[in-house]
């Protein structure tokens, strides 16, 4: 009875050895679930942007403004003199010689503007055209190579060219008729004439236009029983009085 005790005890016992080795092995084969536990990411309060002083940006320069455009330049006309003595009176005076009768003229004129206006009709400025009257004087020889002498009065009509046709220079063409009033030996004459081209300009003075003119004058003496011709040269200036 006792070896059948003890033997059920050793069996028991190595029964229950067999189970806790078995019951190891099965929890050593079992997985093991792991559990994860989420965590919530912890909210962390933004910092507050570092606030960096920036300089101002410096201020412009001023501009100026755009200057306004000048006005076109408008050509002013010089004040027309009252001339030498304020009387606004053209005149002009000249010398000259005839060649060939070795004589020497002179002449002083008032100029006159055409009322007529021949330079318009002649499709010319409406000035072109002045008139002289003038008083001259003759001293030398007549063509019998007498000495003869003479006072004239003498009336002209002067033709302006345009300057455009010289290249700029002002021309022009003129004649008219002079008459003896007093000559050789107190006597008066007949009429006689003269014809010229010449140029007009200022030769650098500061005053009025000057001119030169060459040409052909007659002038009879005594009832033109003596006369005194040929070529003509001669130089003046326009004067304003």
């Amino acid at each position: 009875m006792k070896k059948l005790v003890a033997i059920v005890l050793v069996v028991g016992l190595l029964v229950g050895v067999a189970g806790i080795y078995a019951s190891d092995a099965v929890v050593k084969k079992a997985p093991v679930k792991k559990v994860v536990k989420k965590v919530a990411p912890k909210q962390v309060a933004p910092k507050p942007a570092r606030v960096v002083p920036v300089a101002p940006a410096p201020m412009p320069a001023p501009v100026a403004p755009a200057p306004a455009p000048s006005p076109a330049p408008v050509a002013v006309k010089p004040a027309a003199s009252a001339g030498l003595f304020g009387w606004g009176l053209n005149t002009d005076a000249q010398i000259g010689y005839l060649a060939g009768q070795s004589a020497i003229t002179g002449r002083a004129d008032i100029i006159l503007d055409d009322p007529m206006a021949i330079g318009s009709m002649l499709g010319l400025k409406s000035d072109s055209v002045k008139w002289k009257l003038g008083l001259g004087a003759l001293n030398g020889n007549d063509s019998s190579n007498k000495s003869m002498k003479a006072i004239t009065v003498a009336f002209d009509g002067v033709l302006m060219l345009p300057a455009d046709w010289f290249g700029g220079v002002s021309t022009y063409v003129g004649g008219g008729l002079n008459y003896d009033v007093y000559g050789t030996g107190g006597k008066s004459g007949s009429l006689g004439g003269q014809g010229y081209v010449g140029v007009m300009g200022d030769i650098g003075m500061g005053m009025s236009p000057s001119y030169a003119q060459l040409g052909y004058g007659i002038v009879r003496s005594t009832n033109a029983s003596r006369s005194a011709k040929g070529l003509t040269i001669e130089i003046g200036q326009t004067i304003k009085l």
